[in-house]
């Protein structure tokens, strides 16, 4: 039988109280710029990815429908379908990457895109076609479709899970 005094000791509630008090106040950890930034709340995050996937689906609907158009210098076709898919999924993975702060962000912009383009590409029984077998529609899958890849591969992720660790940076 075990003696009064020799088991565990209770701390009295009010000292509880005030010591979970103290511990939920932690400070924030400080960068070599500032404090660090708030984590957005799951709304905005939700809000955010849709925003991609939204920005996705028409990005791949007005590119399909402008891969054809262009000028022509040296018969050489200068599409404007190609560039919105060069220049606009880079820009739209960068915003979502931005307002995220993640890898998934980027490929939010390709998990839009993608399905759009190659439902468009793909041929119907009666013989209709968006997107013709050319070099140019060929280059606009590639291009389109590896640029929201390169923007969250090469961008840094301020949080979330990364393949790598964050650089170290010497203390002075």
């Amino acid at each position: 039988m075990a003696r009064p005094g020799t088991g565990p000791r209770r701390t009295p509630p009010s000292s509880r109280s005030s010591e979970s008090f103290r511990s939920s106040r932690q400070p924030e950890p400080e960068t070599e710029t500032g404090p660090a930034e708030p984590e957005p709340g799951r709304v905005f995050l939700g809000f955010s990815y849709a925003l991609g996937v939204v920005l996705g689906v028409g990005l791949g609907l007005y590119g399909v429908f402008l891969v054809p158009d262009g000028p022509r210098p040296g018969g050489t076709l200068l599409s404007v379908g190609l560039l919105l898919a060069v220049v606009g999924n880079g820009a739209a993975a960068l915003l979502v990457r931005w307002l995220t702060g993640t890898r998934l962000g980027p490929a939010t912009v390709l998990i839009g895109w993608m399905p759009v383009v190659l439902l468009l590409a793909a041929s119907r029984p009666e013989g209709d076609l968006l997107l013709q077998s050319s070099a140019t529609a060929y280059a606009f899958l590639l291009l389109g479709g590896l640029s929201p890849i390169v923007v969250a591969v090469l961008g840094g992720a301020r949080r979330g899970f990364t393949v790598l660790p964050p650089p170290v940076r010497p203390r002075r």
